[in-house]
């Protein structure tokens, strides 16, 4: 993944629009990464493409960073000193603002082909959900039966509790009572508690 050394966010797309040569296009700068020789190819496909001096004139190194190489780039003259540009003397790459192809051909006098490329940012894929653990799977299954189990048993106690002496044969228990209220408050606790986090 390599990004545009002007704009430091953006990732540079790949195109073959230029010559079917795979260049580096920012897609907000419209600025073009020329790998080493993908430049001088391009410049012989046009039309009365010979061989070009695409050498720096006066490079000075205060240039911008390398794409690839995270080193300081060369900042000079390319086929006239007036046009200034980027080339990185480690790995050979030249960085070309956007419409500075176009110049470039102009002072070689070539005239074939396309110069300006535009390309759009990438779409980003949705991220993947994360796969659920299988522990708290089983956990959150115990806490709901649990829940159940307390709504229940306290709706029983209440039945108990409620109803004539002598239409029920058991009497109402506070024990069990307070047995299912925490069962059934626990299984709720249990089932909300990091729900947005730990549940997704």
């Amino acid at each position: 993944m390599i990004h545009c050394p002007k704009c430091s966010s953006e990732v540079l797309v790949e195109t073959p629009a230029l010559g079917n040569i795979p260049l580096d296009v920012c897609p907000a700068c419209s600025g073009i990464w020329f790998e080493k020789g993908e430049l001088e190819a391009l410049l012989r496909q046009s039309q009365g493409g010979g061989q070009a001096d695409l050498q720096l004139i006066a490079p000075k190194p205060e240039g911008q960073d390398c794409p690839a190489c995270k080193v300081k780039m060369s900042h000079g003259g390319l086929v006239n000193p007036l046009l200034l540009v980027d080339k990185c003397e480690a790995c050979g790459g030249v960085w070309l603002d956007a419409r500075e192809l176009e110049l470039v051909k102009k002072l070689l006098g070539l005239t074939g082909g396309d110069s300006v490329v535009k390309v759009a940012r990438p779409s980003s894929s949705p991220a993947a959900a994360p796969a659920r653990d299988p522990k708290l799977i089983l956990i959150k299954i115990a806490a709901a039966v649990g829940a159940v189990a307390g709504l229940v048993g306290l709706s029983y106690q209440m039945y108990l509790y409620f109803s004539p002496p002598e239409t029920v044969s058991r009497t109402p228990s506070l024990a069990v009572a307070v047995v299912s209220v925490l069962l059934f408050a626990g299984g709720v606790l249990a089932l909300n508690w990091g729900k947005e986090d730990r549940w997704r």
